[in-house]
């Protein structure tokens, strides 16, 4: 992985496979920050993760609404983690309600957008929950998303995560196919799924590819 700073069942376990995928890496890119707080305003939507029972539709598909409002409507999401809560805990509350899980939030002023307004509207109806603040609140910022990494998938076993995008709701111009010998200094992360890599085809290349800029 190149380092940027930007950003009940089978099915329920298979979706929980799905969902800790996406948030390691988004975790991956966006690094250690200290932690800060920033407040929001009413008219802010706040993009609940801690729904129970937990679903590809509201578990899932919110972060191909955060891939949506990052890659498409150009503007910036707030990742909201409570650095000093336990497992399960509540990241901020308001408006009487508890919000756990990583909370996604987009601020009033980029929420009145009417293409915005447009795109949360298409994902709520697809099952992601939201809410829209009457009150202003003061949340954990553990890092303002600006935009969503460029992903390259090994072009042998990449279709293997490919699944998890597509259940996400994240849209097949958001990656590319390639071996480590294609990758260039325009791609973020390059996944490589159930495979069974050599140090020619995939070693020394990807060694190269993560080499500082002073090197070439």
């Amino acid at each position: 992985i190149k380092s940027t700073d930007f950003m009940q069942n089978f099915t329920y376990l298979k979706f929980k496979k799905y969902n800790f995928f996406i948030v390691t890496i988004i975790l991956l890119i966006t690094g250690f920050i200290k932690a800060q707080t920033r407040t929001i305003q009413p008219g802010s939507v706040i993009i609940n993760m801690g729904v129970t029972p937990q679903t590809f539709s509201n578990g899932l598909k919110p972060y191909g609404l955060v891939y949506n409002l990052l890659d498409i409507q150009k503007v910036p999401v707030i990742w909201s983690i409570n650095p000093t809560k336990v497992k399960d805990g509540i990241d901020f509350s308001v408006d009487g309600i508890d919000f756990r899980g990583g909370t996604f939030v987009i601020e009033k002023q980029y929420a009145v957008i009417s293409n915005v307004q447009a795109a949360i509207a298409s994902f709520v109806s697809q099952g992601v929950v939201v809410h829209t603040t009457t009150s202003p609140v003061s949340i954990p910022l553990y890092k303002e998303l600006m935009a969503f990494p460029k992903w390259v998938m090994d072009f042998d076993n990449g279709n293997i995560a490919i699944a998890y995008l597509t259940n996400a709701g994240i849209p097949s111009t958001a990656y590319r196919k390639a071996l480590p010998t294609d990758l260039n200094n325009c791609d973020d992360l390059f996944i490589l799924p159930h495979a069974d890599p050599t140090w020619v085809t995939h070693g020394l290349p990807l060694l190269t590819w993560n080499g500082p800029i002073s090197n070439g």
